[in-house]
């Protein structure tokens, strides 16, 4: 007993003997810590004063003091007191820190006064409790800073300085992360990804399970704050961003914070705190008198509905709140994308069913036939696939978005002449869908492209493709005349169609962008053009094939 007793004081001995304060403060401050030290005339800069306490077994109550040169006043609030003595302003305030290990830290707002001397000043701030004490004498310098250039006229009051204080001067949204506004987009509309189909998506693509947190995480799009700070004050601002309801003004959900939401949360073994239906951030003034911020907005996709509101911005700090309303709408794009997915599944379906009338497609053309179709798919997979994927990557670097249109020569003129060269020798329902299948399994074994999008693209060419010479009549009709024009031209309004179904694919599926005039750039010329094109020039190639092999 008396050992244990023993042990019990040597703890507490140790634990008093390590026991230890500190105090910190720093003003002028600046939210970045910058190490500035210079206060302009008229401004409003915060002191930052912070006490780290370590090691006591009880909570500890302490005392700040703050004693402020002539011509400065504290912005106070309810957890501060301050009273003037002589020339100086003391400003007090009582803590009680944490026991074991903790900090306790707070902003005073203080404000140069009119016609103060300009020069080195200093500001006193002291702390104790018990028997530690503690105090650091902070100097900076007080400059003349550059007014508002406002005309006063004869017989007028003096002006309101107050009044020149920092406001919001305007928002702009959405901007990119460099604060760029994209002058295609439409103002004041947000669009966010339709989340719906997020494991079906991932699955297709090959990402596997959706981790949610990080979809949260990605903002949906930026806003640029542009405020106004005559007085050139430096503040610590919170920024908060809320959806209103038009009407009311209530608060409504739908945006959230980074962070706020991890995988639990998202499949609903946690509960969602319906408070934080907020973006929100700390900015900074830093003296500058235009000062410009780029904000993200993160979006509660599991909550957020589809509608016209109000994005209401609060920034709030050193005891003032500035509001700003402007109004916004939150939209989803995904009717034509749904439509593209579910084409293109019904076209796999129609292949699936329809596959077993291959083996009589082989019977018909014979095995001159067969051999025939697999030197043709051989030509498109050396001559398109081959070419297009060594030599897509390297185009893409020197034309960007536009590459397609110079490998759209192979896809388009060159795919489509040896196809209806195909046709023409040897012209039965199924040669087709033949060569497409041949070139798939090619693409496939050589560089790996068996993938879900890969199967549905596929089936999309064949359906389309088969039907349209289907209803044209071509299995019926001879090669000759204006017939074989308006052939070309039903062939490459169809691949158009193609071209604009694997486009919508690709844009739900990987989440990517097509303005609408870049989708019919390439319908039109992908498409239409050199589809018609290579159909034309594949009928003029099949009929001097035909004359060879009759030969």
């Amino acid at each position: 007993m008396k050992i244990f007793t023993l042990v019990l004081l040597l703890l507490t001995y140790v634990q008093v003997a390590c026991a230890s304060m500190k105090l910190e403060a720093v003003y002028p401050y600046h939210l970045e810590k910058k190490g500035i030290e210079t206060v302009f005339e008229e401004s409003t800069v915060p002191l930052y004063v912070n006490i780290v306490n370590s090691g006591n077994a009880a909570p500890i109550e302490t005392e700040v003091k703050i004693t402020l040169t002539e011509g400065f006043k504290p912005v106070v609030d309810n957890k501060w007191q301050a009273k003037t003595i002589g020339d100086k302003t003391i400003v007090t305030t009582k803590w009680l820190l944490p026991q074991d290990y903790g900090q306790t830290f707070d902003l005073l707002y203080v404000e140069a006064q009119e016609d103060v001397p300009f020069g080195k000043k200093q500001v006193l701030v002291e702390a104790k409790s018990g028997a530690w004490q503690e105090s650091k004498l902070l100097s900076f310098t007080y400059e003349a800073g550059q007014k508002a250039a406002v005309e006063i006229p004869k017989g007028k009051k003096k002006l309101d300085k107050k009044k020149f204080n920092w406001y919001i001067q305007s928002i702009t949204f959405p901007v990119d992360n460099l604060g760029l506004k994209d002058d295609r987009a439409e103002a004041g509309v947000i669009y966010v990804r339709d989340t719906s189909l997020e494991g079906f998506r991932n699955r297709m693509t090959g990402e596997g399970a959706t981790s949610w947190s990080s979809v949260f995480n990605h903002p949906a799009a930026h806003l640029l704050l542009e405020l106004r700070n005559p007085q050139s004050d430096v503040r610590v601002l919170k920024f908060k961003a809320e959806l209103t309801d038009k009407n009311t003004g209530e608060p409504m959900p739908g945006l959230c914070v980074a962070g706020s939401v991890d995988d639990d949360e998202a499949q609903g073994w946690q509960e969602k705190n319906k408070a934080n239906d907020a973006t929100t951030a700390l900015i900074s003034l830093d003296g500058n008198k235009a000062p410009r911020f780029i904000l993200p907005l993160y979006i509660d996709y599991l909550n957020v509905l589809e509608g016209e509101y109000n994005l209401r911005v609060t920034l709030s700090g050193g005891g003032q709140e500035k509001l700003y309303e402007a109004p916004i709408v939150i939209a989803k794009k995904h009717s034509i994308g749904l439509f593209a997915v579910g084409f293109a599944f019904t076209c796999l379906a129609l292949v699936l069913a329809c596959s077993y009338k291959i083996k009589n497609t082989i019977y018909a053309i014979g095995a001159k036939g067969a051999i025939t179709v697999a030197l043709f798919a051989a030509i498109a997979f050396g001559g398109i696939t081959l070419p297009t994927t060594i030599l897509g990557d390297l185009l893409h670097v020197f034309l960007g978005p536009f590459s397609g249109l110079v490998t759209g020569l192979l896809n388009g003129v060159l795919q489509y002449l040896l196809i209806v060269s195909l046709l023409v020798l040897f012209r039965a329902p199924g040669v087709l869908s033949l060569m497409f299948v041949v070139k798939f399994m090619l693409s496939g074994l050589m560089f790996g492209h068996f993938s879900p999008l890969g199967v549905l693209s596929c089936c999309v060419y064949i359906v389309v493709l088969e039907a349209t010479l289907y209803f044209c009549g071509f299995y019926k009709n001879d090669t000759k005349g204006n017939y074989m024009l308006l052939l070309c031209f039903m062939l490459g309004v169809a691949d158009a169609f193609i071209t604009f179904i694997n486009l919508e694919q690709m844009m739900f599926f990987y989440r990517l962008y097509y303005a609408d005039w870049y989708l019919a750039l390439y319908m039109l010329i992908n498409g239409l053009l050199y589809s018609s094109v290579g159909s034309w020039l594949g009928i003029k190639t099949g009929l001097k094939l035909r004359q060879v092999m009759g030969e």
